[in-house]
């Protein structure tokens, strides 16, 4: 599906076509705008545009890396991060774990938009493990020292386990982001954006 605000409906899938989806043709700056989606293989994609872009001399903007994944933005949160991308110099990437934005809203060129899509339920498996690793909560707990830590039993909680017995944690309800388990649930929230029709 496709969704705007300015034209809140969403084509049917039998609508679309390989010439329809071409961000590239539809882009009003020559900037890349790599809004990562979490457990989709952006590790690796950052990587490669960062090596690439000391290989071809670009310049790969990567503030958007230093901030907390928000599930949902306020259109002021939006208007930023597209104005910081605008100002880019063209040839330059922007890369952020972040919805997709509406440039047109707020009256600015679009960017080209590069993302990447994993089967929704390996990636869920992948985050529930991912936010367990010692390696990602060493990192975590070094930038937020004043975060609770969680218990023992939580860090050796098993995905099935998790599922069947209904916890919180890995049920999914339709119109709630729970930002108390960083809910990345929802693929659909980096091509489709903020707005509550997206949820």
């Amino acid at each position: 599906f496709v969704y705007t605000q300015k034209n809140p409906s969403f084509l049917q899938l039998s609508a679309l076509s390989a010439q329809r989806l071409n961000n590239t043709r539809k882009a009003d700056i020559e900037v890349v705008f790599f809004n990562r989606g979490t457990k989709v293989g952006s590790e690796a994609m950052l990587e490669l545009f960062l090596d690439l872009g000391n290989y071809n001399d670009y310049y790969v903007d990567r503030r958007g890396l230093v901030q907390l994944v928000k599930p949902k933005m306020d259109r002021s949160e939006q208007k930023e991060i597209a104005r910081r991308i605008a100002d880019l110099e063209e040839g330059s990437v922007y890369i952020s774990h972040v919805n997709w934005i509406d440039f047109d809203s707020f009256d600015l060129p679009k960017p080209i938009y590069v993302n990447m899509v994993r089967d929704p339920v390996e990636r869920i498996i992948s985050w529930f493990y991912y936010i367990r690793g010692s390696y990602r909560n060493a990192i975590f707990f070094n930038k937020f020292p004043q975060r609770k830590v969680n218990s023992e039993e939580w860090y050796k909680k098993n995905f099935n386990d998790c599922v069947r017995s209904g916890d919180e944690e890995c049920q999914y309800v339709q119109m709630n982001v729970r930002e108390k388990y960083q809910d990345q649930r929802r693929q659909s929230l980096y091509y489709c954006g903020h707005n509550d029709n997206c949820l």
